[in-house]
């Protein structure tokens, strides 16, 4: 039932209006990719040869496509998708309905989380499929295992983008002020994922930033590792279990 339930909640969501503007969001960002590969932008050149000492392309690509594009997308995309999350439904009186269900609160927004954890993994993945081919055809040295190794670990900082939206949904209780929070929030977070880079005296304290976790595998690009994969990937599920939890505890707490 739970399963059925995530999957009509996904098919629902990816029909909404919102989801459908965050896919052309999603078709801007692939196409408008190798024209930013073909003349990066000056500021972005010197970012890379400043942090990472190269002027590679293949990493040119790699860092436009995840910090300029992604680390952008993945904040707008986790506020859209669950910025209003439990909030819509009581104000329109849906969530009363459904909890006189045998159905729990905290199970509801946790399947509620999940399901869009999963349109946000469609939209991702899918847009990572798209602009793959595109950068192989236009960058020299392109590294496949490379690139979808950064697109995984990254996945799991677009989920944390989805639990903490949800969270602060719950949280605040009134939903433009808490997409606001979120929104805020994790801009403020993706200005400082790249902090350690500039300043390595910083580095410790960045690590604990949810998305300078995402965006570790561009520190690693010449020595990739297992380790370099699946640690960040194991800290993100460890942060986004916490807030998941936190929001499943304060949603009992709510007035229906």
């Amino acid at each position: 039932m739970k399963a059925r339930f995530l999957w009509l909640d996904m098919r629902a969501t990816l029909g909404e209006r919102k989801t459908l503007l965050s896919v052309g969001m999603m078709v801007y960002a692939v196409l408008v990719m190798p024209v930013l590969v073909a003349k990066p932008p000056p500021h972005v050149l010197s970012a890379l040869e400043t942090w990472f000492g190269t002027s590679d392309p293949f990493m040119l690509s790699l860092f436009i496509w995840t910090d300029l594009a992604m680390n952008k997308a993945i904040c707008v995309l986790g506020v859209v998708l669950a910025g209003s999350l439990i909030l819509r439904e009581r104000e329109t009186g849906v969530l009363q309905v459904l909890l006189s269900k045998p159905v729990s609160p905290a199970s509801y927004y946790l399947a509620r989380v999940l399901s869009a954890c999963g349109v946000m993994a469609l939209l991702y993945v899918g847009a990572n499929l798209a602009v793959a081919p595109l950068i192989a055809r236009s960058v020299p040295g392109f590294r496949a295992g490379v690139f979808f190794a950064s697109m995984a670990v990254h996945l799991f900082a677009a989920f944390f983008t989805v639990c903490f939206s949800a969270l602060m949904a719950v949280l605040i209780q009134r939903r433009s002020l808490a997409m606001l929070v979120s929104l805020l929030t994790l801009m403020t977070l993706v200005g400082m994922a790249f902090m350690g880079f500039y300043n390595p005296a910083w580095q410790g304290i960045s690590l604990l930033n949810p998305i300078t976790q995402g965006i570790s595998v561009l520190g690693h690009v010449d020595d990739l590792g297992p380790a370099h994969v699946l640690g960040p990937i194991g800290i993100l599920l460890g942060i986004n279990a916490v807030v998941l939890a936190l929001g499943a505890l304060r949603v009992r707490q709510l007035e229906v």
